[in-house]
């Protein structure tokens, strides 16, 4: 009885930080739904123009940077899992990879669900979210006014949903290995596939997705395993030295204060919202950065934020200036 209600207390601190990370994540993912929309419809405005040879090329086009964001978005929700568990070890179980993974689990669910449902915006023009209520052909300076209809017919399930031949492909880019001559569809077409090798199309993408998104969480879990491990050893009774004067130690020292001052006012702050926070403190960058050329002349922190290689020393730096506070 004693264990289940230390369980109870630990699960009941935790609630809080669980609760801030799905927030976190649910409106990282609206607006990446939002923005997901407009490209699939402006996808499929390119798609109905183009030849059947040429329809996959708009269709990757604004694809693939979405798919990137999502494998962002959820290596982020990851990476506060995981440093969450890393803090709490007896609720992980005693693996924090594994803790974090199956609470990680329902969100990469929903973005599974998420490319089912692009692939049919951008294949038909509209799906279980978005309808379409009526076409017209554009005419420059001509007006056009159009009846709202009060219901629609209902839309056919997802399920049933069936991909056109031109998407077919075969390559483990796609999640799609190789098949016998006589089971590969003819791709000139734009007939529509069998319920057989629609179901092996999402498949593919959904096993490419989980490619990508492992291939981040590894990245992520050996990036805050290090940073764990590196426990700083204290001076004891040893005359203490001064800053290490290496080039760019002003620099350094400046920017870990500003951390510093940010984290000390909300120790939680990270993201974009972190970066903010910087820019309003005029934070400098690592002369390393600015002399490499990845921190270009005017870059705002915000602004780093968005190229993967500076926010891994972004989140480097803020490791660093926490622990020499």
């Amino acid at each position: 009885m004693r264990m289940t209600r230390t369980n109870r207390a630990l699960l009941h601190t935790l609630t809080p930080a669980l609760k801030a990370i799905g927030e976190l994540f649910e409106d990282g993912f609206a607006q990446l739904d939002s923005w997901g929309k407009t490209e699939a419809l402006m996808a499929h405005g390119e798609i109905e123009r183009m030849p059947v040879g040429n329809k996959t090329s708009p269709f990757f086009r604004h694809f693939l940077p979405l798919r990137r964001d999502m494998v962002v978005l959820l290596a982020d929700s990851y990476r506060r899992y995981f440093k969450l568990a890393l803090a709490h070890v007896s609720q992980a179980g005693g693996d924090s990879d594994k803790w974090a993974q199956a609470q990680l689990w329902p969100a990469v669910c929903v973005v599974l669900v998420w490319i089912r449902d692009w692939y049919i915006l951008a294949c038909d023009g509209e799906n279980q979210s978005m309808r379409r209520l009526a076409s017209t052909k554009f005419v420059p300076g001509a007006t056009v006014s159009l009846p709202i209809p009060l219901s629609l017919p209902p839309i056919p399930p997802p399920t049933s949903w069936r991909a056109p031949a031109w998407l077919f492909a075969i390559s483990p880019v796609l999640g799609v290995g190789p098949l016998k001559e006589q089971h590969v569809p003819a791709r000139d077409s734009e007939e529509r596939l069998g319920e057989a090798h629609t179901r092996l199309l999402l498949k593919g993408a959904r096993r490419a997705f989980l490619w990508d998104l492992g291939a981040a969480i590894g990245t992520v879990r050996n990036e805050e395993t290090a940073a764990a491990g590196a426990v700083r050893v204290e001076a004891g009774n040893k005359p203490g030295r001064g800053p290490n004067k290496r080039k760019g130690w002003k620099q350094r020292l400046k920017l870990y204060s500003a951390i510093q001052k940010v984290l000390s006012a909300k120790p939680s702050l990270e993201g974009m919202e972190f970066c903010a926070e910087l820019d309003k403190r005029h934070a400098p960058p690592l002369l390393d950065w600015t002399e490499s050329g990845e921190w270009r002349d005017g870059l705002t922190w915000k602004e780093a934020w968005s190229d993967m290689g500076l926010r891994r020393k972004i989140r480097r730096v803020r490791q660093e200036a926490q622990r020499a506070s």
